[in-house]
């Protein structure tokens, strides 16, 4: 079966780099499927799940921002976060929902209203893919 080399690069460390079967990730504009042989391709990173197929072996992480490239040469995802879901503490994530949650009770601005609820989206998304795993 064909190949392509994946890296993902968050802010402090290389999280994967090897060559996968495909992927899918979640872009600003919805789940993307990248297979070998790929078009090029550019996209901003929303919230969500990113799959890595490897050997057919699937594993899921929970991703937030960045960027996803696809060239001839491979495929690069920059991300702000990554966490495989196996790794995720699920304690923390639910604390992080509630203070989420807390703060936009408050809605003491615009700004940290915004601010929380982008919060709570990327707890929730932590806390389903946990559940996935």
């Amino acid at each position: 079966m064909a190949t392509f080399p994946l890296k993902v690069m968050t802010i402090d460390h290389c999280f994967f780099e090897g060559d996968v079967d495909r992927i899918v990730v979640r872009t600003s504009q919805g789940d993307v499927g990248i297979l070998p042989n790929h078009v090029p391709y550019i996209a901003a990173l929303g919230i969500g799940a990113l799959t890595i197929i490897q050997n057919g072996e699937k594993r899921i992480a929970a991703i937030a921002g960045g960027f996803v490239d696809v060239t001839k040469e491979g495929t690069t995802i920059l991300a702000r976060t990554c966490e495989w879901a196996d790794e995720i503490d699920v304690n923390r994530a639910n604390s992080a929902a509630e203070r989420a949650r807390a703060a936009i009770q408050k809605k003491e601005s615009e700004r940290e209203y915004e601010v929380a609820q982008v919060k709570l989206k990327k707890a929730l998304n932590r806390i389903r893919i946990a559940g996935d795993k």
